[in-house]
């Protein structure tokens, strides 16, 4: 009961940000902001050397999970490519956090840092397959 009468009043109510209606869209600009984090921090790892192969972060395909040398490689080739695709959604989420922008504006805006996102990812996933194709096995 408690609950529901909490949801009613956020829903409703400003939260004392200009520009946002509801608890949603703040969401999605954190939401995105955190993937970005994430994405620069497994390409700061990537980049040391220091992302072992495992089942859950990582470019994970064929070519790359061949062998630990492979991932290596592949994960430190696609480093600088998974940094900048997290800088997208980082700056996204900065801005709709700073400028408050009308809800239309603000969906293209997270559209255009996801669109950010998955393209200098896909971007990564063939530098890395590349980069581990070229590894011999071991």
């Amino acid at each position: 009961m408690l609950g529901r009468k909490l949801y009613r009043r956020f829903r409703r109510q400003d939260l004392g940000i200009p520009g946002r209606s509801n608890l949603v869209g703040m969401l999605r600009a954190i939401k995105l902001g955190v993937a970005g984090v994430i994405v620069v921090g497994l390409g700061r790892l990537a980049a040391m050397g220091r992302l072992p192969r495992n089942i859950l972060a990582g470019i994970r395909i064929p070519s790359t999970m061949r062998s630990d040398e492979a991932w290596r490689a592949g994960h430190q080739a696609a480093a600088s490519a998974l940094a900048v695709s997290g800088l997208g959604p980082i700056v996204v989420a900065i801005i709709v956090g700073m400028k408050r922008p009308d809800p239309d504006t603000q969906t293209s805006l997270d559209s255009l840092g996801t669109a950010w996102l998955l393209g200098w990812l896909g971007v990564a996933t063939i530098q890395a397959s590349s980069a581990a194709r070229a590894t011999s096995v071991g």
